[in-house]
Formats: structure tokens, C-alpha cells, sequence
């Protein structure tokens, strides 16, 4: 656990030549509304919320330029193995007498409190809902929403309960090691690995679907590795290095 806590925690970092630097401009979150608007999202009830509904938020910022989803943590959760969390609120029943996006708005709004208190100032852009999500473990219906908080940096920077990961680490398979038991690496296990798991993994992978669009760099993270008979690529060649023989790929003492 602690060497999960640690990597974590690891802050997002400046990377202005990266691929996900311009991710969360202001054209692409413009796009990214657009296509939550668009979307036929799936909405879940009946018995999945026998214990009510919940919003969690997708609380997108940038951490000196880097594009990241901030998450919560804890020692409780430390205890419990895991170390993150998305922020979540209840759906308050006489919110949904105004409307069911009143109703998610103002839980987006509670949740957002529970990364920097009710007192913060910060402007919350919310960009929209994707597809419901069941919480098996507490019979709830989860309803994710992305909202973007800018550049929030001085806010997270020195705090204990609260993160920021990058969005590069999320969306890649990079220095991820295959998963020998499930026949190769499984995008929601490396979330896990991060401390996320369940509802919550499956919340931040339609996430950062949206996020990404319909940009082929992410493809194999996002897409291709839940596809039957997938097998991981081999990283491409650096410029300017000669193709790989069998004679390259044997050890050498």
C-alpha cells in the first residue's frame, strides 16, 4: 500500500511537448461538452438504486500545464487497500423535483467541496454527465460527471488527502507490466494499481474515452485491450533506429 500511496501521490508534472498537454484546452473541453450532449448515455434505476443515488465527480485540472484528474485520499481508505477515491455526493431527493440535471448539478457542486471546502472560491466548469455506473458494493447508482477547476496546482501542492494524477499516466500503457493471469494488461488493473477499482474505475475509463476523443494515440489504451484476442503492440522504434533482427533480441552476457 504505501508503494501504491506513493505513486499516487507523484503530482502531475510540466510537460508542454507531451501528447495530453492539449487535452483540456479551451477547444477541447468545448468538444468534450459537445459530445456529452451527444451521447446516448445509459441511465440505470429499479433495484440498482435501492440505496439512492450518488454523483461522482471527474474533477479535471491542469498541475503546472499537465492535464490530471484530481482524487481524494485517506488512511481509511489506506486501510482498506485502496488509495484514492473520485469526490462523491448524494443525489438530494427535493433537487430532483426541479430536474434531473438541477439534481446532478448540485451534487457536482457538494462533491467538488470535498476536494477544497465549502470556502473555495475556484470556478467549476462543469462539462457534462456520461453513462451511469453501479456501486455493487453499496446498491447505488452512480451518475459521473467531468467538470474542469483549472489550474489547480497551488491547491493540491503539499496536502495529504488530496492527489493529482496525469492524465499521460492514465491513458498509457507505458511501463505497464503484462498481466500473466488475465493474458495481458488490463486498463482497469492499472487504474487499480493506481488505488481505483470498481465503479470508480470504470467511471474514470468512459471519463477519459470522452477526454481523448477520437484520437488514435490512445486507442490501445482506451479501446483495443478490451477487444477479444488483443495483444499488446511492441512500442514503436525511435526515429533513425534500424529495425530489430533476431539476432538484436538475443541476450547478451
Amino acid at each position: 500500500t504505501t508503494a501504491t500511496t506513493a505513486t499516487t501521490r507523484a503530482m502531475a508534472t510540466r510537460d508542454g511537448d507531451s501528447a495530453t498537454a492539449r487535452l483540456l484546452r479551451e477547444d477541447e473541453r468545448a468538444r468534450i461538452a459537445r459530445d456529452l450532449r451527444a451521447m446516448a448515455t445509459r441511465k440505470l434505476d429499479g433495484d440498482a438504486s435501492a440505496h439512492g443515488r450518488r454523483v461522482a465527480l471527474v474533477p479535471l485540472g491542469t498541475y503546472n500545464e499537465d492535464p490530471c484528474v484530481v482524487v481524494t485520499v485517506s488512511e481509511d481508505m489506506m486501510r482498506r487497500g485502496r488509495a484514492c477515491a473520485l469526490p462523491s455526493a448524494a443525489v438530494e431527493e427535493w433537487t430532483l423535483l426541479e430536474s434531473a440535471s438541477v439534481a446532478t448539478t448540485s451534487a457536482a457542486k457538494r462533491a467538488k467541496e470535498a476536494l477544497f471546502g465549502k470556502d473555495d472560491k475556484t470556478v467549476v466548469e462543469m462539462l457534462g454527465a456520461t453513462h451511469d455506473v453501479l456501486d455493487v458494493r453499496g446498491r447505488t447508482v452512480v451518475t459521473p460527471v467531468l467538470a474542469y477547476m483549472g489550474e489547480i496546482g497551488e491547491k493540491v501542492r503539499g496536502r495529504s488527502d488530496v492527489a493529482a494524477i496525469s492524465l499521460s499516466t492514465l491513458m498509457s500503457l507505458d511501463g505497464v507490466a503484462p498481466d500473466a493471469k488475465n493474458g495481458g494488461v488490463r486498463f482497469i488493473g492499472t487504474l487499480a494499481a493506481a488505488g481505483l477499482e470498481g465503479y470508480e474505475a470504470a467511471a474514470l475509463h468512459a471519463a477519459l474515452r470522452v477526454v481523448a476523443g477520437p484520437r488514435l494515440e490512445y486507442k490501445e489504451a482506451l479501446y483495443d485491450q478490451f477487444v477479444a484476442g488483443y495483444k499488446r503492440r511492441a512500442p514503436p522504434a525511435p526515429p533513425g533506429a534500424k529495425p530489430s533482427t533476431p539476432k538484436d533480441d538475443r541476450a547478451t552476457g
